[in-house]
C-alpha cells in the first residue's frame, strides 16, 4: 500500500473521549474473528485499519455490555520497540461506579483472563482492543469506597494489549445475545 495525504477538514467532528457503553468477551468464547488486511494486501487506509466481517461466538456465549462513568474512559496507543521492530501498545482505562458484589467479582474474574473489548468513541467509531493473536489483559485495578460523600466510590481498571498498528476500527455487529448451537 502506498502512502497517502493526511489532511484535516476544518469544522469536521473530532470529539475526544469515549461514550459510556463498551462491550467485552472472553477471547476463548469467540468462534471466528473479523479479518484485517495487511500492508501488502490492503488497497486503502480503511482496509488496513478496519476489520472486515463480524465476531461470531461459540454456542451459549456472547459479548457483555459494560458501563463506564462519563469522562473516565480512554483508549490510548503508543509506539514501542527498537528501531526496525516497532509495534503498538494499546490500553483501555475506565472507572466503573460502585463497590458492590458484581463489581468486585468482575475484578476477580478478569484478573488473569484473555479478553477482547469493543469501545465506542464520541464520533461513533467502534474500536477493538485485544486480537485473536494477543488478547487484552488486566494491567491494573484500583478501588475505593471514598472518604466522604464528595468522593468517588468506584473501581478504575486498565486493560492492555499489543498489535502491529493502532487499535483497529470495527464496523460489524456486536453479538450481545447468546449464540445458538
Amino acid at each position: 500500500m502506498d502512502l497517502s495525504d493526511i489532511t484535516f477538514t476544518s469544522g469536521q467532528d473530532n470529539t475526544g473521549g469515549l461514550t459510556q457503553d463498551f462491550w467485552f468477551a472472553k477471547a476463548a468464547d469467540i468462534a471466528t474473528w473479523p479479518t484485517i488486511k495487511t500492508k501488502s494486501t490492503a488497497a486503502s487506509a480503511s482496509e488496513l485499519t478496519t476489520y472486515s466481517g463480524n465476531f461470531t461466538m461459540n454456542s451459549g456465549k456472547k459479548f457483555f455490555t459494560g458501563y463506564l462513568t462519563w469522562g473516565t474512559g480512554e483508549l490510548k496507543w503508543s509506539a514501542q520497540g527498537p528501531v526496525d521492530g516497532k509495534s503498538f501498545k494499546h490500553s483501555f482505562e475506565f472507572s466503573r461506579p460502585g463497590c458492590d458484589a458484581n463489581s468486585l467479582a468482575l475484578l476477580d474474574l478478569v484478573k488473569n483472563e484473555n479478553l477482547v473489548f469493543i469501545v465506542l468513541d464520541k464520533d461513533g467509531n467502534k474500536r477493538v482492543i485485544g486480537s485473536e493473536f494477543l488478547s487484552a489483559k488486566l494491567e491494573s485495578a484500583e478501588g475505593t469506597t471514598g472518604k466522604t460523600g464528595e468522593d468517588s466510590k468506584a473501581d478504575v481498571m486498565t486493560f492492555g494489549s499489543e498489535l502491529q498498528g493502532p487499535p483497529r476500527f470495527y464496523t460489524g455487529t456486536i453479538p450481545t445475545t447468546e449464540a445458538s448451537s
